[in-house]
C-alpha cells in the first residue's frame, strides 16, 4: 500500500493504479485500496470513475470521515452541491472535530449563496480553533458577501494578522477598504500585488482603487497595461472601457476591446463589446457590434439574440424581428428579450403571455415582473392594483435632519464624486455616480444619514401589508430588511433619470439632499411605474413624487422609476437597495 501511496503522491498515476490492482488480487476488497484509487482517477480527471471507487470504499466503510470527506469535495466539484452537503455532513457526525470537512462544508454552503449558514459554520470553526488563518480569511469573504464590511475587515484583520502573506485575505481587505472609502485602499492592493506578483486581478482593484482617490490617469495606465498582457479578460476589457467614458475619453472609449475581439474572434469578448456600447446608449452601435461578432462566430446564438435585442432598443424594429424569428427556441433570455420587443411594436398580449412564460420559469425574477406590470396595464388585467396598488408599497418620508446636517451632508457627498462623465449601464443622464458602498463609509456625515435611512427603512417594512408568497415583494415580508447597496448621484442642469428598474434588492429608494430650482411643472420629480421612453408605451406614471431636501422615497425595486430632467441647478441624492433575509 504504501508503494502506491508514494506513486500517487509522485505522480505517477499508472504504477498507483498497478500496485493497487495487486494489491486486491493478494488481499481482496479492501476500503482503503478503494479510497486511493479514488483519489487516484479524481487526479487523473476521470471523475466518473473516482466516483465508482468513493462508492466501493463507503460500501466497506460507510462511517469513515475521511472517504466521506474527501468524496464530498468531489462531488462538490462536479456541481453536485446536495451530495456534496451530505457527505459532508457524515463526515462531521462521524468525526466532530475534523476541522477540514467543516471549512470545505462553508466554503460550499457560501458558493451555494447559503451564506448565513456558511457564516455559522465558519463560526463554530474558529470557536474550535481561532489560529488558523484561513478561518478568519473565509469568514471576512463571507461577511463581505453580506455587506457587513466593517466586520469583514475586522476578519481580515485577524486573519492577517496570523498569516501576513495570505494573498486571500490581502486581496479581501483591500477590496473592503476600497468599498467603504478607506485612506489608503491603494496601498493595500499594492501591498497585496507585492504578494501576488502581477495578479491581473490584483492590478484591476488597484486601478480602481486610485480612481477612487481621485488618481484615475494613474488606474487607467495601470489596467492599460494589463489589458494589453491580457487581451482576452472581458472583466478587465469593460472596466478599462468604463474608465475611458467615465474619464470623458468619447466614442473612442471601446477601442482596445474591439480590436481584442477581432483579433480574437471571442464571443465573451462581442458579447461584452456590445453590452458595453449599449451601457452607453450607443443602441444601434451595440446591435452592429453583436452582429459583426455572429459574422464571425456564427454558431453562437447568444449574440443574435444580442443584435436583435439592441436593435429593438435602437428602434430597428423590423430588423430586431427578423432576427428573433430565427433565433432557436428555449434560448436563454430569449422570452424576456422577445417581450420587450412585444412591447415596443404594440403587441401587448404577446408580451403577457411571454412573461406569464418567464415568471413560470423564475418567479422572482425582477425584470419579468417589471414588463409584467406594464403589459397587464396594457390589457386591462386586473392583478395590477395587487401588484402596484397596495397601502404601504410606494412610501414617503421625512429623515428628520435639520438644514445645518443636510448641508454637512451634501457637502461631504459632492467630495465623493470624481469622474466627469455618468458612468456606463446607469440611469442617470447629465451626472456622476459614486462607487463602492456609500453607507460602509466612515465619515460622520455619512453615517448619520446611513443611521436615519436604516430607521425609514424599518418603519416603511412594518407598514408593509401582509406576507403574500405570490407577490414579488410581499413573498420577503417576514424577513429583516437590510441594506445591500449604496450609492450617491450628482445631477446637474438638464440631469436625469431614465426610467429602469433595479434587478438586485426588493425595495429601491432616493434621499433628496440637494434638489434644483424648477421652472416647469414636475422638474426633477421622482416618477414610479412609468415606462421607459424607447418602449413608447401610452402610460402615465402611477406616482410623481416631490424631491424636497431630507425626504426619502421608497418603493418596490419591480417597478420603473425615473426623473424629469431639470433645467438648471444641482440634483444631490443618496440611493440604495434593500433585500430581506
Amino acid at each position: 500500500m504504501s508503494r502506491a501511496e508514494q506513486a500517487f503522491v509522485a505522480g505517477n498515476l499508472e504504477s498507483a493504479r498497478a500496485d493497487l490492482a495487486e494489491l486486491r488480487q493478494l488481499a481482496g476488497d479492501q476500503s482503503a485500496v478503494f479510497h486511493l484509487l479514488a483519489l487516484v482517477e479524481r487526479k487523473a480527471g476521470n471523475a466518473e470513475a473516482a466516483s465508482a471507487a468513493f462508492k466501493e470504499a463507503l460500501r466497506l466503510e460507510p462511517g469513515d470521515p475521511q472517504i466521506n470527506s474527501n468524496y464530498a469535495n468531489l462531488r462538490a466539484a462536479v456541481g453536485d452541491s446536495d451530495a456534496a452537503l451530505e457527505l459532508y455532513g457524515r463526515a462531521i457526525t462521524a468525526a466532530p472535530s475534523f476541522l477540514d470537512a467543516r471549512f470545505n462544508r462553508a466554503m460550499l454552503l457560501e458558493k451555494m449563496g447559503r451564506l448565513d449558514e456558511a457564516l455559522e459554520e465558519l463560526d463554530q470553526l474558529i470557536a474550535r480553533k481561532s489560529t488558523e488563518a484561513r478561518f478568519h480569511s473565509a469568514r471576512g469573504a463571507v461577511l463581505r458577501s453580506l455587506d457587513r464590511l466593517s466586520t469583514s475587515a475586522d476578519a481580515f484583520d485577524k486573519a492577517l494578522a496570523l498569516d501576513p502573506k495570505r494573498l486571500v485575505a490581502l486581496h479581501g481587505r483591500a477590496r473592503v477598504a476600497m468599498e467603504r472609502g478607506e485612506d489608503g485602499a491603494a496601498a493595500l492592493y499594492q501591498e497585496a500585488l507585492a504578494v501576488g506578483g502581477s495578479n491581473a486581478e490584483l492590478r484591476l482593484g488597484l486601478a480602481e482603487a486610485l480612481e477612487a482617490e481621485g488618481r484615475a490617469s494613474e488606474g487607467l495606465n495601470l489596467l492599460a497595461d494589463t489589458v494589453a498582457f491580457h487581451p482576452e479578460w472581458p472583466q478587465g476589457q469593460a472596466l478599462l472601457a468604463r474608465m475611458r467614458w467615465e474619464a470623458g475619453e468619447g466614442k473612442e472609449f471601446t477601442r482596445t476591446l474591439e480590436a481584442a475581439a477581432e483579433a480574437l474572434r471571442s464571443p465573451a469578448l462581442w458579447g461584452t463589446l456590445a453590452a458595453t456600447l449599449a451601457g452607453a446608449d450607443l443602441h444601434a452601435e451595440a446591435a452592429d457590434a453583436a452582429a459583426r461578432g455572429a459574422a464571425l462566430i456564427p454558431d453562437d446564438a447568444s449574440l443574435r439574440l444580442a443584435e436583435a435585442s439592441y436593435a429593438s432598443r435602437a428602434g430597428l424594429l423590423d430588423r430586431a424581428g427578423s432576427l428573433f424569428a430565427g433565433l432557436p427556441p428555449g434560448l436563454n433570455g430569449l422570452s424576456l428579450s422577445k417581450a420587450w420587443h412585444a412591447l415596443r411594436i404594440g403587441s401587448y398580449d404577446e408580451a403577457a403571455m411571454l412573461l406569464d412564460s418567464a415568471r413560470d420559469d423564475d418567479p422572482s425574477a425582477i425584470e419579468a415582473w417589471a414588463l409584467t406590470g406594464l403589459a397587464w396595464r396594457l390589457t386591462g388585467d386586473s392583478r395590477v392594483d395587487w401588484l402596484y396598488n397596495q397601502p404601504g408599497l410606494i412610501g414617503v418620508d421625512d429623515l428628520g435632519l435639520d438644514e445645518t446636517e443636510i448641508e454637512a451632508i451634501a457637502g461631504r457627498l459632492r467630495s465623493l464624486h470624481r469622474t466627469r462623465a455618468h458612468p456606463i449601464a446607469q440611469s442617470l443622464r447629465g451626472g456622476t455616480q459614486t462607487r463602492g458602498r456609500l453607507f460602509e463609509r466612515g465619515e460622520p456625515e455619512v453615517v448619520l444619514l446611513g443611521e436615519r435611512i436604516r430607521v425609514a427603512v424599518d418603519r416603511y417594512w412594518q407598514a408593509l401589508p401582509l406576507l403574500d408568497e405570490t407577490h414579488p415583494l410581499l413573498r420577503h415580508r417576514n424577513g429583516h430588511p437590510h441594506i445591500v447597496g449604496s450609492w450617491s448621484v450628482r445631477l446637474t442642469g438638464g440631469g436625469f433619470h431614465v426610467a429602469h428598474y433595479h434587478s438586485r434588492g426588493i425595495v429601491s429608494s432616493a434621499a433628496y439632499l440637494v434638489v434644483p430650482r424648477t421652472e416647469a411643472l414636475h422638474e426633477g420629480w421622482l416618477e414610479v411605474g412609468g415606462p421607459p421612453a424607447d418602449l413608447n408605451l401610452p402610460l402615465e406614471p402611477l406616482r410623481r413624487i416631490e424631491p424636497i431636501p431630507g425626504r426619502l422615497a421608497l418603493f418596490p425595486s419591480f417597478m420603473f422609476h425615473g426623473t424629469k430632467p431639470f433645467s438648471v441647478g444641482e440634483r444631490l441624492t443618496a440611493a440604495f437597495d434593500v433585500v430581506a433575509s
